[in-house]
């Protein structure tokens, strides 16, 4: 059986079509006046319903796989479920019950085949904002919802049959950013600092810090009940999720001090919020979440985690070099088990393109940030980029991260090519050539996608057995509206000869004296190393974050709680290897 492998943000195929509405689809809020395109994917729920995998969320119709690497889209279009932001899905026997946020009374839905688009009508029981339904073991079924920097998480038993409340509703938790650094809203936790744009270091900080708590989702595991949530705001890339655990399906819970249990910071693309836990065909666990990408319309996508509930009860994702390639386990698998080993090759490595426009150069595609892009100057087809590793390396996967440039300012102009087509031959297509070559003269083909009929954002290529080159060529023949050939990254991973830097020596953390969600950290840099990967956690042996840190050598971390001793260990890494450093106490 041959392998499978993912690499976040997850490769999918958006729609083809654009939203002529001037709305983000299931977002509730405007985006502009003009044409957008919509390839969002973000409050994400997944299940496994009669063998097959479905994703369900802030989006137009939904997904579903049958191995979760290869995911295909089912328009919105006629389907009859009910719309609006964090649609949520739940098997409730031999039914998968529908249901979204609404300003007015939510309705439910249910189906007994998602695929037959045959949707029908259950209730409309009140309002409510980012629901979760949840069926316990003896039947009973649960709906947990909250969205506000005001109001708690709520929870309600329903009726299975009518899906109509049973008793009063129950406050089951709201914020506590006094405690919770993650909990904190503004850029990295710092209320100080507000939305920065490409480019800013610094912003006004904002008028109102009270953080949104929001996106609840329900799990049972050996007994006990853990209620998840997204904190502080779903468009910073500090979006994470933590957890409360209780006894009983609507409490008292009790804070996991684990929390957030989900968190991605430091790297290409960040976040890891509003999600889901589900359980795969083979036992093994997993957290779906939205991660947080800043250029234009790259909007919000799906990430998909490793997760595993240890001796103590502790849930916790696996997220350690999180935007990497991991293998897709076709059985059970030990969540800690699943990174290939295959580093980044093209971290700040010199690239030339056919052009640019002087804002959006060609060095945006190696410094590990979506919030930067390189776009072409030219919109025509052959524009092309090339990337130099600086050496023969053993290439594994290639992972090319597209995006639009100014695709309003482009809709707008009159008489463009795309605007005069009509809706069936407005394909929006990215078609390109990757090549390989050891010495830039010889070139081989590692993927052709000229003919393709898919609009993969972040498209994977897997290279398994490797190939040993040390330039990559990119060559665009479609681009989706006719549009700039742009891309936030071409990352490269695989093994580069050499050695692997040292562990860092004189490591220094710093709790904050006068808030203990604050810790400052300094290390002397490792020769060779690209960048440095910061484990923490709240046991020697609970060593579940991680945050990377690419071309320095401190961090400051705002994303602890107060009063909880934390132990953290710094690892360097490069294409060649990882120097696992040892476990200091941060108390």
């Amino acid at each position: 059986m041959k392998q499978k492998y993912i690499c976040n943000p997850v490769n999918m195929a958006y729609d083809n079509r654009m939203d002529t509405t001037g709305r983000a689809p299931g977002l509730g809020f405007a985006m502009g006046r003009l044409p957008i395109p919509h390839y969002g994917a973000g409050d994400t729920t997944v299940v496994r319903f009669k063998g097959r995998y479905y994703m369900f969320g802030s989006l137009q119709g939904f997904w579903w796989t049958d191995d979760l690497v290869d995911w295909h889209h089912e328009s919105g279009k006629d389907l009859n479920i009910m719309p609006g932001a964090a649609g949520d899905i739940c098997q409730v026997g031999d039914w998968l019950y529908q249901c979204a946020s609404s300003r007015e009374p939510s309705s439910i839905y249910r189906t007994k085949d998602p695929m037959s688009r045959e949707f029908e009508y259950v209730s409309t029981p009140f309002q409510f904002w980012d629901p979760c339904m949840f069926q316990d073991d003896d039947g009973r079924v649960y709906l947990y919802w909250g969205c506000s920097n005001v109001d708690p998480i709520w929870g309600v038993e329903m009726d299975p049959e009518t899906m109509t409340p049973l008793g009063e509703r129950v406050v089951l938790f709201g914020e506590n950013s006094a405690h919770h650094g993650f909990e904190r809203n503004g850029w990295d936790n710092d209320p100080k600092v507000g939305m920065l744009r490409e480019g800013e270091t610094d912003a006004p900080g904002l008028d109102n810090t009270a953080p949104w708590i929001e996106g609840p989702y329900m799990n049972k595991h050996d007994g006990k009940y853990y209620l998840q949530y997204a904190a502080p705001a779903t468009e910073l890339p500090v979006y994470a999720d933590g957890c409360y655990v209780s006894d009983k399906p609507l409490g008292p819970f009790t804070y996991c001090d684990n929390s957030p249990f989900s968190t991605c910071r430091g790297g290409f693309y960040e976040g890891a919020g509003h999600g889901s836990s589900f359980e795969d065909e083979y036992g093994n666990w997993w957290h779906a979440t939205t991660m947080i990408g800043a250029a234009p319309c790259s909007a919000r996508k799906m990430g998909i985690f490793p997760l595993g509930f240890d001796a103590d009860g502790i849930m916790y994702c696996n997220q350690n070099y999180y935007d990497y390639p991991h293998i897709m386990p076709q059985g059970k698998a030990d969540p800690n088990s699943l990174f290939t080993g295959w580093m980044l090759l093209s971290w700040n490595k010199p690239a030339t393109a056919s052009s640019a426009i002087a804002e959006h150069p060609v060095e945006n595609l190696t410094n590990e940030s979506s919030r930067t892009y390189w776009a072409a100057s030219r919109r025509r087809p052959g524009e092309w980029v090339m990337l130099d590793l600086g050496q023969v390396d053993d290439v594994r996967a290639v992972q090319l991260n597209f995006c639009d440039h100014d695709v309003q300012g482009l809709l707008g102009i009159p008489y463009n090519h795309f605007s005069v087509l009509p809706p069936e031959e407005q394909h929006c297509y990215h078609r390109w050539l990757l090549e390989g070559s050891a010495d830039g003269e010889h070139w081989q083909t590692l993927c052709d996608k000229r003919q393709s009929e898919t609009n993969m954002i972040h498209d994977l290529v897997v290279l398994e057995d490797g190939v040993q080159i040390r330039y990559l060529r990119l060559t665009s023949v479609e681009t989706p509206f006719y549009g700039n050939f742009a891309m936030t990254g071409l990352r490269v991973f695989g093994h580069a000869p050499g050695q692997a830097p040292k562990a860092p020596a004189n490591v220094s953390i710093a709790r904050d004296p006068d808030d203990g969600c604050v810790a400052r950290l300094h290390w002397d840099a490792s020769e060779g190393a690209d960048g440095y990967n910061v484990r923490w956690g709240i046991a020697p042996d609970k060593l579940y974050h991680s945050t990377l840190v690419y071309g320095k050598n401190e961090l400051t971390m705002r994303y602890l709680n107060d009063g909880v001793p934390y132990f953290m260990q710094i690892d360097a890494f490069n294409g060649s290897g990882i120097g696992e450093g040892t476990v200091v106490s941060a108390q």
